[in-house]
Parts: C-alpha cells; structure tokens; sequence
C-alpha cells in the first residue's frame, strides 16, 4: 500500500466515511499478516516475465473462446435456497463464467490443451499450492453491464493475480478494501482476496482476465507447509464428524458506512 492510500483511508476512518477493512475468511486465517489491498509488482520476480507472454495468452484464450465457448461456465454456483440475495444475478450465470486450467488444486487436462503457453507461463510463477483449494487458474469473463457485489474469499494465505486480456474503454473498476484499480492490458493487478472486493464491468463488451492464486510473499516454505497441515487436520476432523468439508465459496464482509 502506498503511503498516501494508507493516510488517504485512515482519514476516511477517522471521518467515519468507512470502517477498517479487516481480512474476512472461509478456510484458513494466518494471524499477523498485514492486511494490505494490492501488493507492489516489483516484489514478485516473475510478474515482468508473464506480462511480456500476454499476447500469446490472450491468443489462446481467443481461440478457447471461439472453438470451446460452452466450457466458459459460471463461476458462482450457490445453491437456489442458501443464495444471498446479493448472488441471485450471477448465481448459475455466464454473466461471471470462467474457463478453468486448475480448479481447487484440480488440473483440468481438456482445457490445458487448449492453452499450453498459459501453462507454461504459469509454471514460472509462484502458485499456491493448499490442499483441496489450491491452485486455480482460469480465464475469468465478466459480460457488460455487470457487477460482482462485495466479496471475500478462502484465506490469507494466498493473494490474487489478474492478468488483464481484454479491457473495454470506460470498463470499470476492481476495488479492494478502500482502494480501486483499473484494469490495463497486460499489467498484472496483486491483490488479497480476503479483504473484501468487488468489480464492475461498465462497457458494452466483455472483460476478460486470467485469474490466478500465488502464495503470500511473507509465508517462508516452513510456513506454506504449515498451512497445509493445519487444513489436512481439519479436514480429516470434519470427514470423520461428518461435517461439511466445503465452506461457501463467498460470503458478504464488512460495507462503507453510508
């Protein structure tokens, strides 16, 4: 976070304009990670790299389109009688769809065909690696006119990644916390899923991005392997009670006071 975002948000607190954003969580919090919207490109050696190869990734994801487009499915896939009513636009609707390459720590070989300098470019970087959640990667298409309300995702643990491909004139916003970037063709976005955000896509023409999740940068190797025994922990508990071993993939966090 830049200083004059950090000062420009405490004076909004101390107005009483929003409250803090604190990290929201489904799976799994790492306690003292600073609660910090988007991260400096400079601190991820690989990000020049995949920046460079965006023209080829958006060739394939083209052509994925084009030759595959049934398999652009809806991102949110809540079920009818749990669907906040804030979900109930996009639940089961293309107006969010997403072509997947890896899918809560599944590859999905079909769709890789279709995309083999994706995968390679993906290789290069830093993905998390989380039993039973990740990596994902995936083309995320956001159709016109379209918003995706205020969210949170899985944990801490991870930031997110969006590679900008296709970025109509006038598209929008994606907003993380008090901040707000607007997405550049071929200029990767850091961001912490587990603060609260939301995107809109305000043009006439579809917005598309590739989607991805990394490790947070302050997690040491020791710590990664941590992460992934305290989630087979709980994950061993719940299957032997018998409990639900799948959180609900969104939920709503905290709102601007109005």
């Amino acid at each position: 976070m830049s200083e004059r975002e950090r000062w420009r948000e405490a004076g909004s607190i101390l107005a009483k304009m929003t409250t803090p954003y604190d990290p929201e969580y489904h799976k799994l919090f790492v306690p003292r990670l600073a609660a910090q919207p988007f991260f400096d490109k400079s601190q991820f050696a690989w990000v020049e790299a995949l920046e460079a190869k965006t023209d080829v990734i958006r060739g394939e994801m083209m052509r994925a389109l084009e030759a595959n487009g049934e398999s652009f499915l809806p991102y949110v896939t809540l079920d009818h009688g749990s669907a906040m009513e804030e979900w109930q636009e996009l639940n089961h609707s293309t107006r969010w769809s997403v072509f997947c390459l890896w899918l809560n720590g599944e590859a999905d070989e079909a769709n890789m065909a279709f995309c083999p300098e994706t995968v390679k470019a993906l290789a290069s970087v830093d993905q998390a690696h989380i039993s039973g959640a990740c990596p994902n990667a995936m083309f995320s298409a956001l159709s016109p006119r379209t918003h995706i309300p205020p969210h949170t995702g899985e944990s801490n643990a991870r930031l997110v990644v969006h590679l900008p491909l296709i970025v109509p004139e006038k598209c929008g916003s994606l907003r993380v916390g008090s901040e707000e970037r607007e997405w550049k063709v071929g200029e990767a976005l850091i961001f912490d899923d587990s603060i609260e955000h939301e995107a809109w896509n305000n043009s006439d023409e579809l917005r598309v991005v590739l989607l991805f999740d990394i490790w947070h940068p302050a997690l040491s190797l020791k710590d990664r392997e941590i992460v992934n025994a305290l989630v087979a922990v709980e994950t061993e508990f719940k299957t032997r009670n018998g409990l639900a071993t799948q959180m609900p993939p969104m939920r709503q966090g905290p709102r601007p006071i109005e």
